[in-house]
C-alpha cells in the first residue's frame, strides 16, 4: 500500500484569501451587518445630541451605551472566532490574532487599548478548543466579559490538576458563576483559594517565585511628575496596603490655632474643616510618612521599636494550625498559610480564626503581641537580622516567634528573634528552629522543625 493511498493527501489551499475561504451562506447576515453599521453612524450623532435629553433619558442612554461597550467586545470575540477558523487571519498580513485585531480597530476610527486587543485574540484563539466550549458559549451570550473569559481560561489550567476529580467543565463553571462584578479579580481570587485549600505547597511555591521577580519602577511623565510601578507578590501587597491604609485616613484640620484662619473659612473658633485632599493623594502622603520614618529609622535617627503594620486576615483554625488553607483580607487578597503565619508573629493583630459555621475564636488578642519594650530588648541583644550570614539592620526586621505563638510558645525575649521580612518568610516557608541564649540566636536551618510544620507552606 503506497502513502498517498493510505494518507490522502490534502488539496492544495491556493491563493490565501481566495480559494482558501469559507462560500458565505445565505442568510440574515449581510442585513444584520449593514444594521450594525447603520447603529456605529448613529452612535456618532450621541455627542451632539446628548443635551437633548432630559434626565430619565440619559440614564437609559448611558446604561444601554455601557451595556454596548461590553457587547460589542464579546462579539468582536466572536466574529474573530469565524476569522481565525476560515483563515482570514492566516490569509491577511496580520503577523498574529492580536495584530490582526489591531488593525482592524484602527480602521474603525476607535483604536483599543494593545491588552483588550490581546484578550479578543487570545479568547477566540482559545474558544476554537472543544475543551473551551463553555467559555465560547457564555461570552456569545454575553453572560462573561472578554478579561474575565480570559482569566478564567488562564486559570482553569492552575486549578484543573488540583482537583481531578472535578472536569474542566466544571472548573470554568465555577468561574463563571461568581458575581460578575468581580471580574478578572474574583477568578483569580477563587483560583487563590482553591489552590490554599487542595494544593498548600504549589500556592506557597508559587508566591514564592512571585518574590524573587518583584519589582519597582520609576519614570518622569509629561506633566513632570515621577509615576512609581510596583509589582509585590500578594503577601507584600497586602502589607503595603495595610499600611498605606492605615495612614491615609481623612484627617479634619482645627482652626482653633489659627483665629485668622477660622474668620476666612466663615467659622468660628475651635470648630475643624474636611480634609480636602482626594484619596489618591492622601494614600500619597501616608506613603511619603512611611518611607520619612523608615529613613529616620535606617539613619540611626530613632529608635526602631515600634509594631509591625496592622494587618487583619480572617482564615479557619485549620489553616493556622496545620498549614491548610490560606487567609483572606479585608480587600479580598487571598495569602497562603504561610504568609498568615508570619503576620501572626509581628502583625499588629492576630488573623481572626474562625472555627466551627466562621464562628470567631480568637480576633485580635493583643497580649501575644510583643510589645515596644520587649522590641527594644531584642534590638538590643540580636542588633538586626539574627539568619546566618544576612547583616540588614533592626528598621528592617520584624521580631520572630521561635516556637510560633499558635504552637503555644510564648511572647517573651526568650522566645524571640529578630529577622529581616526576607528571612522571615523563608524561616516560616520551610520550618526553621532557632535556640535563643542571653547573648544572642543560632539557628537549625533543618526544614520543618518548628512545631506543627507539616506543610511547605508552613
Amino acid at each position: 500500500m503506497s502513502l498517498d493511498s493510505a494518507v490522502p493527501l490534502p488539496e492544495c489551499p491556493g491563493v490565501p484569501g481566495e480559494a482558501s475561504r469559507v462560500p458565505v451562506e445565505p442568510g440574515r447576515g449581510p442585513v444584520v451587518l449593514e444594521r450594525v453599521r447603520e447603529l456605529a453612524a448613529l452612535l456618532d450623532e450621541v455627542p451632539e445630541v446628548v443635551h437633548q435629553l432630559g434626565e430619565e433619558q440619559l440614564e437609559a442612554l448611558t446604561e444601554t451605551l455601557l451595556g454596548l461597550s461590553g457587547r460589542f467586545a464579546q462579539l468582536a470575540t466572536v466574529a474573530t472566532v469565524e476569522a481565525v477558523d476560515r483563515g482570514t487571519v492566516a490569509g491577511s498580513t496580520a503577523a498574529n490574532t492580536t495584530q490582526w485585531v489591531c488593525r482592524h480597530a484602527e480602521a474603525s476610527g476607535v483604536p483599543i487599548e494593545p491588552v483588550e486587543a490581546k484578550s479578543i485574540a487570545v479568547v477566540a484563539e482559545a474558544c476554537r478548543e472543544r475543551k473551551n466550549a463553555v467559555i465560547a458559549a457564555a461570552v456569545a451570550r454575553g453572560s462573561c466579559t472578554v478579561s474575565t473569559a480570559r482569566a478564567a481560561l488562564t486559570n482553569a489550567d492552575k486549578v484543573a490538576p488540583v482537583i481531578p476529580s472535578a472536569d474542566r467543565d466544571e472548573v470554568l463553571a465555577w468561574f463563571l458563576q461568581l458575581d460578575p462584578a468581580l471580574g478578572a479579580k474574583g477568578v483569580q481570587a477563587l483560583t487563590r483559594k482553591i489552590l490554599a485549600t487542595y494544593a498548600t505547597e504549589a500556592l506557597s511555591a508559587q508566591d514564592a517565585k512571585l518574590e524573587q521577580v518583584e519589582t519597582l519602577t520609576w519614570g518622569t511623565t509629561a506633566t513632570g511628575m515621577t509615576r512609581l510601578v510596583a509589582e509585590l507578590a500578594p503577601a507584600n501587597a497586602a502589607v503595603l496596603k495595610a499600611a498605606i491604609t492605615a495612614g491615609s485616613a481623612p484627617r479634619p484640620a482645627s482652626l482653633t490655632a489659627d483665629p485668622a484662619a477660622a474668620a476666612a473659612a466663615g467659622t468660628g473658633t475651635g470648630e475643624s474643616v474636611r480634609d480636602e485632599r482626594t484619596p489618591g493623594k492622601r494614600r500619597a502622603d501616608a506613603l511619603m510618612e512611611l518611607i520619612a520614618a523608615g529613613a529616620k529609622v535606617a539613619a540611626g535617627e530613632v529608635a526602631p521599636v515600634g509594631s509591625a503594620a496592622t494587618i487583619l486576615l480572617t482564615m479557619d483554625l485549620s489553616a493556622l494550625t496545620q498549614g491548610i488553607g490560606g487567609a483572606t483580607t479585608p480587600t479580598g487578597d487571598v495569602l497562603d498559610a504561610g504568609a498568615a503565619r508570619r503576620a501572626a508573629c509581628d502583625a499588629e493583630l492576630i488573623p481572626a480564626v474562625l472555627g466551627g459555621p466562621s464562628q470567631p475564636l480568637d480576633v485580635g488578642r493583643r497580649e501575644r503581641l510583643v510589645t515596644k519594650g520587649l522590641r527594644a530588648a531584642v534590638v538590643i541583644r540580636d542588633g538586626g537580622c539574627t539568619f546566618p550570614g544576612c547583616d540588614r539592620p533592626p528598621g528592617f526586621c520584624e521580631v520572630h516567634h521561635v516556637i510560633p505563638w499558635w504552637a503555644g510558645g510564648e511572647t517573651s525575649l526568650t522566645n524571640s528573634a529578630m529577622l529581616c521580612c526576607r528571612h522571615h518568610q523563608e524561616v516560616h516557608r520551610h520550618g526553621f528552629m532557632a535556640q535563643v541564649r542571653p547573648d544572642g540566636v543560632t539557628w537549625d536551618l533543618t526544614p520543618g522543625r518548628m512545631p506543627s510544620h507539616t506543610h511547605a507552606a508552613a
